[in-house]
């Protein structure tokens, strides 16, 4: 159980920060019907190769995806196959609470640029 296992609420606690993204829940909903390459994802996805990378890097730390080299490219795949049972069950867990119940309401919150910005 979580509540006794400091290291298994860690390990769920990365697990559930790599999960949330929606692109990245996107990629694993992807990888789950069969391992792909960047350009495969870049494709179905509609994102530029290096936003597609960056999230991939972020799923691979997590442990959720490993990377095989065939030659010059790199084919992605899910390291469990329970992962696509995880990706229907917070389908139909979202789809089963109200729509006033997401923290921010669909909309994202805007940053302070403190003199940064462009």
């Amino acid at each position: 159980m979580l509540t006794e296992n400091d290291l298994a609420a860690r390990q769920a606690a990365e697990i559930a920060a790599a999960l949330a993204h929606p692109v990245r829940l996107q990629i694993l909903a992807l990888l789950a019907q069969g391992g792909a390459y960047v350009m495969d994802l870049t494709a179905a996805l509609g994102r530029r190769q290096a936003n597609i990378s960056q999230h991939l890097a972020v799923l691979r730390a997590a442990g959720l995806v490993q990377a095989e080299r065939e030659g010059m490219a790199v084919r992605y795949s899910l390291r469990s196959t329970k992962i696509p049972q995880v990706l229907d069950l917070l389908q139909a867990l979202g789809a089963a609470l109200p729509t006033e119940a997401s923290p921010r309401g669909g909309r994202r919150r805007r940053r302070r640029c403190r003199g940064r910005c462009r």
